[in-house]
């Protein structure tokens, strides 16, 4: 007999039936996202052309998730979780089934209002999600492992789903990919209901405009003034030059091979971090945190050597290993779910996922702008990144603080 499972290991977080159902739920949903995100990405690239548009395009999804983090993710404390994650679920059904019969019949902007609408909803689902897990598993190591499964999924989804997306426009339609989509919000919100304990709201005082700008100013002000959390938050950011840099060109990398391949080398990088987020929870904690800013500068490296424009499987594999060394993030998100109160998380996390998401939507675009407008093209603009990259972990060294992270670590 094996035993009982270890605490904090993998197996001793799928038994828990509530972590287990919170993890099936958002891989569904996240699924069907990246297939209708990617979906939408190619057709863009393959009617215009453009890297550029193809960029804004693959942005459009952080513009909501910027709104909502700010304006959204409070709701997570004052409003009770469980019927929070039911509410976006049913939502995101309802709009992402909209979308799936007014994409071939209707005018563009009428799918793409429907795809705004819905991922306003995202965050808000993600950050109560993510205060459930620092809720439910009780002690450091068990819930790096839950976030450890957590990211490993969201990184798988969005392989499975970018090789999806090309698959499934050549074999049927884009309806059929939203379609898809619509589906596993139903799913998940079967899986929500009938797993997740109804709990109350962490926070009293109702919900109104009002409140909402407060507690994200409070949210601000508690980031703000914690040097550790600040600098994490800050490093994530920064990051997100060379976390972006191959998704933002990717399709564009060698279109004449079609949309399978731009798939192929979309799914490079969320492969290597999946990998990459499986195997660091190996490591302790303490060891964890201290490897934060190596394997930031480390992330760098590989983007160097597609400067020479190596055949796509070479630039998938080199792009496949920086995403494994991006398995830090993890420890930055669950690092920030240990470190603030469950009474402020949601507002916390919801800052933090709004800075997030305005880097990234910044780098997709510029980084689409320059592969597609400058003259330098995919290979060198992803190597600048890099260099870029390197610079920012640098900078981060110098201003780090050592001797409060020091205690932290303590």
């Amino acid at each position: 007999m094996s035993g009982p499972p270890r605490p904090g290991s993998y197996r001793a977080v799928w038994a828990n039936r509530e972590i287990a159902g919170l993890l099936v739920a958002q891989a569904a949903s996240q699924l069907g996202d990246q297939v209708a995100r990617v979906a939408i990405a190619i057709l863009v690239y393959r009617d215009t052309g453009q890297l550029v548009l193809t960029g804004l395009a693959l942005a459009v999804i952080f513009l909501p998730d910027l709104v909502g983090s700010f304006l959204l993710a409070p709701l997570a404390d004052r409003v009770p979780r469980r019927a929070l994650l039911l509410a976006c679920d049913a939502a995101r059904l309802v709009l992402v089934g909209a979308m799936a019969l007014t994409v071939s019949s209707q005018p563009a902007w009428v799918p793409l209002l429907l795809l705004v609408a819905a991922s306003l909803l995202t965050t808000p689902f993600e950050v109560a999600r993510s205060a459930l897990f620092a809720v439910i598993l009780p002690g450091d190591a068990e819930l790096v492992a839950g976030q450890a499964l957590a990211t490993t999924i969201h990184m798988l989804t969005q392989v499975l789903g970018a090789l999806a997306a090309g698959t499934v426009l050549v074999l049927v339609s884009p309806t059929a990919a939203l379609g898809i989509d619509a589906a596993t919000f139903g799913i998940s919100f079967a899986v929500v209901l009938a797993s997740v304990t109804p709990r109350p709201a962490v926070r009293a005082g109702g919900v109104s405009p009002w409140a909402v700008l407060s507690d994200l100013r409070e949210g601000a002000r508690e980031l703000a003034g914690d040097p550790v959390r600040r600098s994490l938050v800050a490093l994530a950011c920064a990051s997100t030059v060379v976390l972006m840099a191959p998704e933002a060109v990717a399709l564009g990398y060698r279109p004449d091979l079609g949309a399978l391949a731009g798939g192929a080398l979309l799914a490079s990088v969320p492969a290597g971090s999946a990998l990459g987020a499986f195997l660091m929870p190996r490591l302790s904690f303490r060891r964890q945190l201290r490897l934060v800013l190596p394997l930031a500068a480390g992330a760098c490296l590989p983007l160097f050597a597609t400067s020479v424009n190596p055949p796509p499987a070479v630039a998938g594999a080199l792009w496949f290993v920086s995403g494994v060394l991006q398995a830090y993030v993890l420890t930055v998100i669950a690092a920030l779910a240990l470190m603030t109160p469950d009474s402020s998380r949601g507002r916390v996390l919801g800052v933090a996922a709004g800075a997030f998401s305005a880097s990234s939507v910044v780098v997709l675009v510029v980084v689409a702008w320059l592969a597609g407008s400058s003259g330098l093209g995919p290979a060198k603009v992803v190597s600048l990144c890099g260099a870029v990259g390197l610079v920012v972990v640098a900078v981060a060294r110098a201003v780090w603080p050592s001797e409060a992270f020091r205690t932290v670590v303590r």
